[in-house]
């Protein structure tokens, strides 16, 4: 990979930075909902360890990001967007006794993939605060990949569609966040290719041996008896004297001598003469 693409992957990697202005915040709550098509809903609460006095706040964004609403308190707060380079600064005001705020968006340049393997990364300075919650949810039918998980000391919850992996921080200062996932239904889709072979080629090795069973006695129809004992003993052998035969069988010369006449009319056996016998050869 082209090293200035690699280093512009990175930033964007490390794409959400926050700060807010100094404020006694007791809880600090982080959300990421990875969405199917790789954007990221991203959701930031503060809970106050006492209501604020009317104070003009900024909260500042590094990268690619849409659909950017702040509230407190459940109501809807104007805010200005002043852009420098690749960072977004979005400035508004609390109101006088605001308990809690909240700030949402989507990002569009924290998931990227490679060979079927998603890849989340993000790194986060919050404000100070004595408890962080942070969780991230996966997409419906996505699961982690290999546990590649940091930091450390998360849980794995699921609401039975989708996976959640929730952290909580205490006196967080600066958080790398990464994750690896996929898709389990390439893993369903592998599977199933594998079983469907498993039952083909079983199918079509029952199918084969059938067919040869079935030929074979379709073909021993056509003899009588002592023919399918002389070419029983000519298709072990290969080749065989048939004085040797007709001893094993106890058969006379002369009854021999019209069966090996009868299979050769077939096609079946090849004689050689040797000496006062023949040498019998099976023809497959």
């Amino acid at each position: 990979m082209n090293p200035l693409k690699l280093c512009v992957l990175i930033m964007l990697f490390f794409s959400l930075a926050q700060t807010v202005s100094a404020l006694d915040i007791s809880e600090y709550n982080i959300t990421f909902n990875v969405m199917p098509d790789a954007s990221v809903q991203e959701g930031i609460s503060m809970r106050f360890a006492a209501p604020l006095n009317a104070s003009s706040l900024n909260y500042a964004v590094l990268g690619d990001v849409s659909g950017l609403y702040v509230t407190a308190d459940g109501n809807v707060l104007d805010y200005s967007l002043e852009k420098t380079g690749s960072e977004y600064n979005v400035r508004f005001t609390a109101p006088e006794g605001t308990k809690t705020l909240v700030i949402s968006f989507v990002a569009h340049d924290l998931v990227f993939a490679g060979n079927g393997i998603y890849s989340f990364s993000t790194s986060l300075k919050p404000p100070v605060t004595s408890v962080m919650n942070m969780k991230a949810y996966l997409p419906e039918g996505f699961a982690v990949y290999r546990d590649v998980i940091y930091p450390d000391g998360y849980e794995t919850l699921s609401d039975g569609q989708r996976i959640c992996l929730s952290w909580t921080l205490e006196n967080p200062q600066s958080v790398m966040l990464s994750f690896k996932f996929y898709n389990t239904s390439s893993d369903y889709s592998l599977a199933t290719g594998i079983i469907i072979s498993i039952v083909f080629i079983a199918v079509v090795t029952y199918l084969v041996g059938h067919y040869r069973k079935k030929m074979k006695c379709e073909f021993e129809r056509g003899f009588s008896e002592d023919e399918r004992k002389v070419l029983f003993i000519l298709s072990k052998e290969g080749r065989i004297m048939q004085k040797k035969i007709e001893k094993e069988l106890g058969f006379s010369r002369a009854k021999m001598t019209r069966i090996i006449m009868k299979l050769e009319k077939k096609g079946l056996v090849e004689k050689e003469r040797v000496g006062r016998t023949n040498r019998l050869f099976y023809k497959k």
